[in-house]
């Protein structure tokens, strides 16, 4: 990260997180409700929010107020979905329509499905794929939960789904599994417990096998978001960078299209051209990083064209 935000990236690690929140599009149907009556019932509750500026559907609230929003009506109706704000930017970045086919690979435990299917309008399909057993159960009790009806669920590895349907969506999420340095907690050693430069190794083949699966389900024509939780550039640039080595002219960089104004653009930096004698691909500058700032957690976001 630049040297000039060391500091203060660093003292996020220590401080109170605020609290993330975003609309349920499909929630706000059902019951007839539109952002400003949400708003009001919040107000009426005493529950402190503010929206955030460049995120569409974005809240943030103090993080004294995590209990008083579990607490409130429009949580207990599905209205709004705790989610962290950076956590929210890969399913806008993907910016899937309603009507297409959409592939997320890495799915549980359901926070950024339940938001594609919300942006998707309910419409069109929805392909969920989650390898491991107990976070595929809390996925489809999430989906439930977000009122997600266009969602067929896959128990199943990400790596080869592609198998099954070859070149067949429109967009792509492959939100990897990473090393999480972007969610470190000082008041919390799990966070870090299982850290160390080997594990980023184990997860940089790991991604690189998924974002290889994830080319080769998209139709060409079509958009693919890759995200993690991460700081490593082993994790982020140099995955990116060996798929458009591997891939050629058949894959390219677009821009992200993340936010130009409010938090989460002034939390935002382009993405590495080098990292320990190693050069990236130019067009790797045209990525993101996210840098925690109190709301946001630390994240990475490319977007591809096939």
């Amino acid at each position: 990260m630049p040297a000039a935000r060391y500091e203060a990236v660093l003292a996020t690690f220590a401080a109170p997180q605020g609290v993330g929140f975003r609309l349920n599009g499909l929630r706000l149907t059902e019951l007839e409700m539109d952002p400003e009556s949400v708003e009001s019932r919040l107000q009426v509750e005493g529950v402190p929010f503010q929206r955030v500026a460049g995120v569409p559907g974005a809240y943030a609230a103090p993080a004294d107020a995590r209990a008083a929003l579990m607490a409130s009506a429009p949580y207990a109706a599905g209205a709004i979905y705790l989610q962290n704000v950076a956590s929210q930017l890969p399913a806008l970045a993907l910016d899937p329509r309603p009507g297409e086919r959409v592939l997320d690979l890495c799915a549980a435990p359901g926070s950024k499905a339940g938001q594609l299917a919300a942006l998707m309008q309910g419409s069109g399909e929805l392909v969920a794929v989650e390898k491991a057993r107990p976070r595929y159960y809390r996925m489809l009790a999430n989906l439930r939960e977000q009122g997600v009806r266009n969602a067929r669920t896959v128990l199943g590895s990400g790596t080869g789904y592609w198998h099954r349907e070859p070149e067949a969506f429109d967009r792509v999420l492959l939100d990897a599994p990473c090393s999480t340095e972007g969610r470190f907690r000082a008041d919390d050693p799990e966070t870090t417990r299982y850290w160390s430069e080997r594990k980023i190794k184990e997860m940089r083949a790991v991604q690189e096998r998924l974002l290889f699966g994830a080319v080769q389900a998209l139709r060409p024509g079509g958009m693919l978001v890759y995200s993690t939780c991460t700081f490593a550039p082993e994790e982020n640039e140099a995955v990116v960078d060996r798929a458009l080595r591997t891939f050629g002219p058949a894959l390219e960089i677009v821009d992200v299209g993340l936010p130009v104004d409010g938090p989460a653009a002034a939390a935002e930096t382009a993405g590495l051209s080098s990292w320990r004698g190693r050069s990236f691909d130019e067009r790797l500058q045209s990525t993101r990083r996210v840098l925690p700032d109190g709301l946001l957690e630390g994240f990475f976001v490319a977007r591809l064209r096939k």
